[in-house]
């Protein structure tokens, strides 16, 4: 096994409560079952000195097993079983650290702002918010960045959560309602300003991110007024979208293809 690759394996088993020396038993065993406990120590690097004593301790978790006599064999639990098990624990313990943790007292509501930075940074969470949205979804998007959220909207309509959407782009198919915003006018600023995600989940989580210019950046929150203000900006553009729709030419007429003429007063 390369040494990088180790180094991660083990670091993330000591994660799980391995010391360095028991890992080492379980990864040889993994890649080659039934052998000594002399054997485990050559091919490990584990000190005979201490390979007895690991694999007593392995054994008696049930993470080995000890088959034979003279000398005894060892065959590790199924990786497959060995995840399921860690995994199981891990949400037992979180679970039972949540109860204990609101016993202490209510918490306080959170009205700060968490700032990512990285269109990947900023993706895993919208993609985050959307994926623990119970109840609603509202949000605004441009077609740039449809795709990275896509399945996670297609999940959440499966679990029936309500979905609205502006989206900024040419038709297509996108779970839930969706507003189609006039484009003319706008791609040129976007892309020297930004493309803009926002996510509203449940009326509890915001997040409102700039996309595609020089720095992709994010905010995240559940600060009301922020909320409160994201919602009327995508309530504001349903509207617009709505109206278009109805009233497209008397309004081109009036104030330039897709508003620009009010618009050049605010760029």
């Amino acid at each position: 096994m390369a040494n990088q690759k180790e180094k991660e394996i083990l670091d993330r088993m000591a994660q799980l409560g391995f010391n360095k020396y028991e890992a080492k038993t379980y990864i040889t065993l993994l890649e080659d079952s039934e052998i000594s406990a002399y054997e485990i120590s050559k091919q490990s690097g584990v000190p005979q000195s201490k390979i007895y004593e690991t694999v007593k301790g392995l054994v008696e978790e049930g993470i080995i097993i000890a088959q034979g006599s003279d000398p005894v064999h060892y065959s590790p639990l199924p990786l497959k079983e060995f995840i399921s098990r860690y995994r199981k624990k891990l949400e037992e313990n979180l679970s039972t650290l949540e109860d204990e943790l609101k016993d202490l007292g209510k918490q306080p509501d959170i009205d700060y702002m968490w700032h990512f930075q990285g269109e990947q940074s900023c993706l895993d969470k919208a993609r985050e918010i959307i994926q623990d949205a119970e109840e609603s979804l509202l949000l605004e998007i441009w077609e740039e960045e449809l795709d990275g959220i896509k399945e996670e909207l297609i999940n959440a309509a499966e679990n029936n959560v309500s979905i609205t959407t502006v989206f900024y782009g040419e038709s297509t198919e996108i779970p839930g309602e969706v507003f189609y915003h006039r484009l003319e006018g706008l791609s040129q600023s976007a892309t020297e300003e930004g493309r803009w995600l926002t996510v509203i989940a449940d009326k509890q989580n915001c997040f409102f991110g700039s996309f595609g210019s020089e720095e992709t950046e994010a905010i995240w929150t559940q600060n009301k007024a922020f909320m409160l203000m994201a919602k009327s900006f995508i309530s504001h553009d349903i509207y617009i979208s709505e109206i278009n729709k109805e009233l497209g030419e008397e309004l081109d007429k009036r104030f330039g293809p897709n508003l620009s003429d009010l618009r050049r007063n605010f760029q």
